[in-house]
């Protein structure tokens, strides 16, 4: 097996992976996803000891003070690996895994980076691989609800206090509607990173918003007080899964529930359409972990791997210990 780079004009090469991607990976590893981030994406080919291409992964990379970083995307929880694997045999796959994994730690290590950080697709949990390179491997966490029971029965496995806070958003004559135009979510988006002083990738958002966008890959739904958008939920899905990629609202106007309840719709929405799972992309905070935690889904660990030059990781070990 080994692993090559691929031209983003590649058109043949690009589609074959987009179809392996469509089947064995998720929204985050297809092209219409990855294209958004044109310039600054390295896309890699796995190739079969025949040549044949049967997986890959992407890294997005950029230069800071000098520096050369990989990491992922912005606003992009995993970046791959996926992988078309054909055996039934269940120690046949983990070694095909196994064996792919090993190969894209090496690929990985030689590059010519300063810092790597870069989050695996939540269904791999072999990190050996990684940790046998000296990479540091860390665990992030989601929380994945199904969708496979009655709504009903979904709406009782959530925790008491936030089928109150959508009462009571409800009972306060909050409402809620799908949206098709994206600009009410930019807007409560804005307001939540300039609120809390934190750097908004608007040319990313933007594209995500009005670019990458369409009715078969995403959807919004905005809760309204007197007429006015106050909170917004943002969600992409693919053919199973929907993933809670934006949230905001306007803390001048705020309500408690508001957030809740478009939230609630998302859920609702995302088993209409025949998903299996919504992903609330996690957090490693704990007031919205627990914010998260009472919609009832399943803590789901995914892996989040590290590396640094030996100089700038012990330099990083001071500023950010937590992952280095």
């Amino acid at each position: 097996m080994k692993i090559k780079l691929i031209n983003i004009s590649d058109l043949n090469e690009i589609n074959k992976l987009d179809n392996i991607s469509k089947i064995y990976g998720n929204i985050f590893n297809q092209f219409l996803w990855i294209k958004i981030f044109e310039n600054s994406i390295n896309i890699f080919g796995i190739y079969d000891d025949g040549d044949n291409l049967v997986g890959g992964f992407y890294l997005y990379k950029e230069k800071k003070f000098g520096f050369s970083i990989y990491r992922n995307p912005p606003f992009t929880p995993y970046v791959g690996p996926f992988l078309k694997i054909e055996a039934k045999n269940k120690v046949s796959i983990m070694n095909n895994w196994k064996n792919s994994l090993r190969l894209i730690a090496d690929f990985i290590d030689n590059l010519n980076y300063s810092i790597i950080s870069f989050s695996l697709n939540r269904e791999i949990i072999d990190t050996q691989p990684f940790i046998w390179k000296k990479f540091k491997v860390i665990p992030n966490y989601t929380y994945i609800l199904s969708l496979n029971e009655n709504i009903d029965k979904i709406n009782k496995r959530m925790s008491s206090e936030r089928r109150n806070d959508i009462k009571k958003a409800l009972k306060d004559n909050i409402y809620v509607e799908k949206i098709e135009n994206y600009e009410n979510v930019k807007l409560l988006v804005q307001k939540v990173f300039y609120r809390q002083g934190k750097k908004l990738n608007e040319y990313y958002l933007n594209k995500i918003l009005f670019n990458f966008s369409n009715n078969h890959n995403s959807f919004a739904f905005v809760s309204f007080k007197n007429d006015i958008p106050i909170s917004a939920a943002f969600c992409v899905y693919d053919n199973d899964t929907a993933y809670y990629l934006l949230g905001g609202y306007d803390y001048e106007n705020k309500h408690h529930g508001a957030g809740a309840l478009a939230l609630w719709e998302c859920i609702k929405y995302a088993q209409s359409i025949g998903l299996k799972y919504f992903d609330f992309e996690g957090s490693m905070i704990p007031e919205i972990e627990q914010y998260f935690r009472g919609f009832g889904g399943k803590l789901t660990p995914y892996f989040r791997v590290n590396k640094a030059r030996f100089i700038l990781e012990i330099f990083l070990k001071f500023f950010k210990r937590e992952i280095f």
